[in-house]
């Protein structure tokens, strides 16, 4: 255990288990600053020929410090190791003082702040030290790699939520960095959760933030609380009615996020929105495959229907669609994070060339499938067959599909 480690297992305030985690953070982060002085102080050029001498170990007696200090009252990173001798030594007054006048002195200082961070904490002044935090961040986009481990250990914490969501509300440009980081690797979903509704709230949550929320309730079955925050983070006028299959008509941009359309990103499979006669709203979807073999579905999207009798629907045509088994769509039941189980209902077949061809199929949904995909599927002859994925079958052509529906029957 290093000097550091049994000081705060000494001294931090209440045994609070998330100071201590941010504690051996900084010190994993910035353990050369704590052994020795030499890296702190190459950070400042204002320390003179005293820098070339051999630095003194954070364990030795303060007089060097002060002595450096003497010949040069503005030599910040020797004020940075007193306070930590000082600190040691249990004169915390005369200590603060040091750290404080340091910061004084370099108040960008990325190094000199996560160490008055860390000093903060290790008095429990945990709202200062995350505040000393957020400036090294913001004055030093560098800090991103430490500053991002210390707030995701404060946010699984469970501690000062208020001062993520008061970062969240004022969305600073670290602020969709950090969260996607946290949302990847963060113990505490809901205190993740908490902090987005705010920047969903606020109508300023980034793609990335949408999506890396979203997939992260889904991944843990939390199907519910996933689709509520994709609504609440959807712009106001596409929340004013949303359908049982959203963005059917294709006339909005797809988003690829939560309960929107998902590509999966393939070579030789291109899928987008584009204008064609014959279509109802302003665009229809494209899927086009360049002698691909199929591998997966491309394009899919997930509904959450209340148990029911339902009616799936919609419109397609196949224009030089070179396959002989061809391709259709499958409603299927959700068993888990990309897991399906029971085919509910499917559209027709298409390949070749056709002329556009309404479909419509009829289908229960019992109480044990909460959650569906609706998905583009390699067809298969045999009824109610599982999924066919990654297959010798090649694909060559285009096929469009307009006018999704899920009407009740109820």
């Amino acid at each position: 255990m290093t000097p550091l480690e049994q000081f705060a297992a000494k001294h931090v305030p209440g045994n609070a288990s998330w100071i201590a985690a941010v504690l051996v953070a900084l010190v994993l982060v910035w353990r050369v600053v704590v052994s020795g002085s030499a890296p702190l102080l190459d950070s400042n050029p204002s320390a003179g020929p005293a820098r070339a001498a051999t630095p003194f170990p954070i364990e030795a007696p303060d007089a060097p410090w002060r002595a450096r200090l003497a010949r040069n009252p503005t030599d910040y990173p020797s004020l940075v190791i007193l306070a930590q001798h000082l600190e040691r030594q249990g004169k915390i007054d005369e200590a603060r003082e040091a750290m404080s006048t340091a910061m004084r002195m370099a108040p960008a200082d990325e190094r000199t702040l996560v160490e008055a961070a860390g000093f903060n904490l290790r008095l429990g002044n945990e709202l200062q030290a995350l505040r000393i935090l957020r400036t090294a961040v913001e004055l030093n986009p560098t800090a991103a790699g430490t500053t991002w481990l210390i707030f995701v250990a404060a946010l699984d914490g469970g501690r000062r939520e208020a001062f993520f969501a008061d970062a969240a509300r004022d969305g600073p440009l670290w602020w969709p960095g950090f969260f996607v980081h946290a949302c990847q690797v963060g113990r505490d979903v809901d205190a993740l959760q908490r902090v987005f509704a705010v920047r969903a709230a606020a109508a300023s949550a980034s793609v990335g933030e949408r999506a890396c929320m979203i997939e992260r309730l889904e991944r843990e079955n939390r199907w519910s609380e996933a689709y509520q925050s994709w609504i609440n983070s959807l712009p106001g006028e596409q929340r004013r009615r949303i359908p049982y299959v959203f963005n059917g008509d294709f006339d909005l941009p797809i988003s690829n996020i939560g309960f929107d359309w998902i590509i999966a990103p393939q070579d030789g499979v291109n899928v987008d929105a584009q204008s064609i006669q014959g279509s109802r709203g302003r665009r229809a979807l494209r899927i086009e495959f360049v002698r691909k073999r199929w591998a997966r579905s491309p394009v899919q999207q997930t509904l959450m229907l209340f148990p029911g009798k339902y009616r799936l629907e919609g419109r397609g045509r196949a224009d030089g669609l070179d396959t002989w088994l061809g391709v259709q769509w499958g409603l299927r039941c959700v068993t888990g994070y990309n897991q399906t189980s029971q085919l509910l209902a499917t559209s027709e077949r298409f390949r070749g060339t056709s002329d556009w061809v309404a479909f419509h199929d009829d289908f229960t949904v019992g109480p044990d499938c909460p959650v569906q995909v609706l998905r583009l599927e390699l067809a298969d002859p045999r009824p109610g067959a599982a999924p066919t994925e990654n297959v010798v079958t090649r694909i060559n052509g285009n096929v469009w599909f307009d006018d999704f529906r899920v009407r009740s029957l109820d």
